[in-house]
């Protein structure tokens, strides 16, 4: 369950539209919190903003890949030097998604901040599960938990 080659790369989904296609990545259920737009001046590039500056909302997005290899999760944030939170990331691994109604087989959590000091916005990829350890084998769930808003927060 190791990955044994750094180099086996898959691009699941292409929600940043790099590639010729787009993948709109679709939460589980209707998330309260968060709102899908693009606030590039183009509108080309929506994404899940988190709008409840109280926190505590949570967006999930089921990952469904072939069962029995082991995956490991990024996720793409926007990372600016004002007006961004802090989050907890947290990859629930099923191996397939017949056991989604089961226990969890691993748990991976991160704490991920989305402000930096540069005073640029950018998206930036941040790796959730580790190299060496299975964090996803197949279908996994991807939940994302907001913290509440610090006033006067910035890089």
């Amino acid at each position: 369950n190791e990955l044994e080659v750094r180099s086996d790369f898959l691009v699941v989904h292409d929600v940043a539209r790099i590639f010729s296609r787009w993948d709109q990545l679709k939460p589980v259920g209707d998330p309260e919190g968060f709102t899908r737009y693009a606030d590039d001046s183009l509108k080309q590039r929506p994404g899940w903003i988190a709008t409840d500056p109280s926190g505590g909302n949570k967006i999930s997005f089921p990952i469904d890949l072939p069962p029995n290899e082991c995956y490991v999760i990024y996720v793409a944030i926007l990372k600016s030097y004002t007006g961004m939170g802090t989050m907890m990331i947290e990859v629930r691994d099923y191996g397939d998604k017949e056991r989604n109604s089961m226990p969890p087989k691993h748990s991976t959590r991160k704490k991920v901040d989305g402000l930096w000091k540069s005073p640029i916005s950018v998206w930036n990829d941040v790796q959730i599960t580790d190299d060496n350890v299975a964090g996803c084998t197949g279908y996994c769930e991807v939940d994302i938990t907001t913290d509440p808003t610090v006033s006067g927060r910035d890089g």
